[in-house]
């Protein structure tokens, strides 16, 4: 309801209030006592006494009260009449005094008057009242009730909870400015998902590009390797030395980048598709240049879901680990199921701890036997993440060295 139309229907409340007042105070009346009237029916009275009239009957025709002097009440009668007012006059018989004739006087008028005024005063409050509370209730409703929707919407925007609607009500004062603030409610909570998807996509970016960099890197510095023993010549030697010792300074610093932009993000993106289980023979024959690699069994031949760049990097991983910590051949072996391709990674190097076997894929996590080789504990987190990422399963184990076991998905 509009604030004027509410006004309006108080004054009309209240002018019909004061209407109906002045209405019953105009027919209030008081009438005095009739003194001609009051000796007439005195006459009559006291000559139906002389007469012989039964008292009885005489007060009940002429509104009166008939007071012997004999009757054991008369003075309890007598006082009680002079207190209201009443007009008390003698019955006399020759020259005795027979008693009192009382007429009541016409005073309950005023008493009438009073309750009348006392309903009237009392009915206009009430109405007051309740147009007041109504007013009030109005109030509330329509414009305190919204302000404090709006002030708890505002303050949960400055908070940055941007999933709490403020609701629209066209029918109260604040209906426009409702809906605007809404709007600006789910503009805002649109442009910080799109800065999220967008930083996000930035940090995946930097964390795809610099672990994908770590594997060339890796390849330049196992190759400086074989050249520093192959080469005799020492100014050679010294030009592989200074390109050993640069490709390691951009390892150690893509490893600082990708260990912070990382932190930030919970996995990285795989895309898994199908591929021919060919890829597995092109990978391991891409990294045979570097780590000592032998193949036990025939690789079957099928479908599987992976994502190769995801893949690569699995196996890379794998394979620097032990290379790293066990320096030892690497021996694959194949088996195929109905459902996988299982894949096993098996070094001879120093057997994991026990302690440390359940930990090896959390992330950051650096067993006791890695504290002298510098490292970020990612790989192995990294290498299980991608392999469910691809639907499929890595976990390691002890049996005279390390032990990693990988599950592929073969495709339908």
């Amino acid at each position: 309801m509009k604030l004027r139309y509410l006004i309006l229907l108080l004054n009309i409340s209240l002018c019909a209030a004061l209407l109906y007042c002045t209405l019953q105070l105009k027919s209030l009346e008081y009438h005095a006592a009739n003194l001609p009237s009051i000796n007439d029916r005195y006459e009559t009275v006291s000559q139906g006494l002389a007469s012989g009239n039964s008292p009885e009957v005489l007060m009940l025709d002429y509104d009166c009260i008939i007071l012997s002097i004999s009757s054991p009440d008369y003075t309890s009668f007598l006082y009680e009449g002079i207190d209201h007012g009443d007009i008390i006059l003698d019955y006399i018989e020759g020259d005795h005094l027979l008693g009192k004739i009382i007429f009541e006087r016409n005073d309950d008028s005023i008493m009438k008057i009073k309750n009348q005024i006392l309903l009237i005063c009392s009915v206009m409050v009430g109405i007051v009242l309740v147009l007041m509370d109504f007013a009030f209730l109005m109030i509330y409703l329509r414009i305190l009730r919204p302000f404090r929707r709006m002030e708890n919407f505002a303050t949960n925007l400055s908070i940055g909870n941007l999933d709490v609607p403020l609701y629209m009500q066209r029918d109260n004062y604040f209906g426009a400015f409702t809906e605007s603030f809404d709007i600006l409610r789910e503009e805002l909570k649109k442009a910080r998902e799109s800065e999220y998807q967008a930083n996000r996509s930035k940090k995946e970016l930097v964390a795809s590009l610099s672990h994908d960099i770590k594997t060339p890197v890796a390849t330049i510095n196992a190759l400086c390797e074989i050249l520093e023993i192959k080469l005799h010549q020492d100014e050679n030697i010294e030009k592989i030395k200074t390109i050993h010792q640069k490709s390691n300074m951009i390892d150690h610093l893509i490893s600082n980048m990708f260990h912070a932009t990382l932190s930030e993000l919970q996995v990285l993106k795989v895309t898994p598709t199908e591929e021919p289980s060919t890829v597995l023979s092109d990978i391991f024959h891409d990294m045979e240049q570097i780590h000592p690699i032998r193949v036990q069994d025939e690789l079957p031949e099928c479908l599987i879901i992976c994502d190769k760049l995801r893949l690569t990097q699995v196996i890379d991983n794998l394979l620097n680990n032990s290379a790293k910590y066990a320096n030892t051949p690497i021996h694959i072996s194949y088996q195929e199921t109905k459902e996988h391709l299982l894949l096993e990674v098996r070094d001879f190097g120093t057997a994991v701890e026990d302690i440390d076997l359940p930990l090896v894929c959390e992330k950051f996590y650096r067993g006791s036997n890695a504290s002298i080789q510098s490292g970020s504990g990612l790989g192995l987190y990294l290498a299980k993440q991608f392999m469910e990422g691809m639907g499929g399963e890595l976990h390691c184990e002890k049996d005279h060295g390390f032990v990693v076991h990988l599950a592929l998905q073969k495709a339908c």
